[in-house]
């Protein structure tokens, strides 16, 4: 389950949480089995962030840094990654390969 202090900066938006991002380097956020349906993460730093069984069906992430980030059976179904800067992502390459969510 997601900690909620992260939740609660994220309610806050985009801008907020990648300022908390820039101020908290050593934090690892935790999103594991966040709920954001068709949200907007437009620009989003979620490098190294936990988000295993996030739902994130038609959210928008386009331009988020998701390097490094724990996307373990996250759902994915439909949300927008243009430009999304993605690395060491290999478990999620194998499920969209293999057509898991």
């Amino acid at each position: 389950m997601a900690n909620p202090e992260h939740v609660k900066i994220l309610e806050q938006g985009v801008q907020v949480w990648n300022k908390w991002r820039e101020v908290n380097p050593e934090v690892t956020p935790d999103l594991i089995e966040l709920g954001l349906r068709n949200g907007n993460l437009r620009g989003i730093n979620l490098a190294k962030a936990k988000l295993s069984l996030a739902d994130l069906l038609g959210t928008n992430l386009t331009g988020a840094n998701l390097s490094g980030a724990n996307l373990c059976r996250a759902n994915l179904t439909e949300a927008n990654l243009t430009g999304s800067y993605i690395y060491s992502g290999q478990t999620l390459l194998y499920q969209i390969s293999e057509g898991q969510n």
